[in-house]
């Protein structure tokens, strides 16, 4: 039996977007349902790595938008991290 790791950044998009749109690492708090959720901008890009390959899609097609619209990449890494709130703690 052969066994294969597989690399969270195997997927280089996000180191290279990241490289090119550097990001300052605000805090961000969202609340949903009564409850505060605090995140870092590094902490959202880690989280992103890490996500399903449908949910990085998503990412990446909102990271590219915004990008190729010249808005604010932290507003973007907002929105992320509040689907990604709204996806695993609605009730």
């Amino acid at each position: 039996m052969q066994t294969m790791l597989i690399s969270t950044e195997s997927d280089p998009f996000f180191l290279k977007f990241f490289n090119e749109h550097p990001v300052k690492n605000d805090v961000i708090v969202i609340i949903f349902n009564k409850k505060h959720f605090i995140f870092e901008s590094e902490n959202i890009i880690s989280m992103m790595k890490q996500f399903a390959s449908k949910e990085r899609e998503y990412a990446k097609r909102q990271l590219q938008l915004y990008a190729a619209q010249k808005r604010d990449i932290n507003s973007c890494l907002e929105e992320i991290a509040s689907d990604y709130v709204r996806r695993h703690y609605a009730n």
